[in-house]
């Protein structure tokens, strides 16, 4: 969705103001967004099967522990 021209000037005075209160603020919001954007991966349904596996390989081995012992 495009901006008005009405918008535009809004913003560019915005900017001019911004600029002229706090150009160091301005410098950083200006290159704010530059640069290579790097985006974490969300995870999947399958990707918690290792930390199942494990949780499924020490209960055995605790159940088979205590059988061995109580003996």
């Amino acid at each position: 969705m495009a901006l008005t021209s009405r918008e535009e000037r809004k913003l560019r005075k915005i900017a001019a103001q911004l600029i002229a209160e706090d150009p160091i603020l301005s410098r950083d919001l200006a290159d704010h967004g530059r640069g290579s954007v790097n985006a974490e991966r969300i995870p999947g349904r399958w990707d918690a099967w290792p930390i199942a596996l494990l949780a499924v390989c020490l209960a055995v081995f605790a159940v088979t522990l205590t059988l061995t012992t109580t003996f």
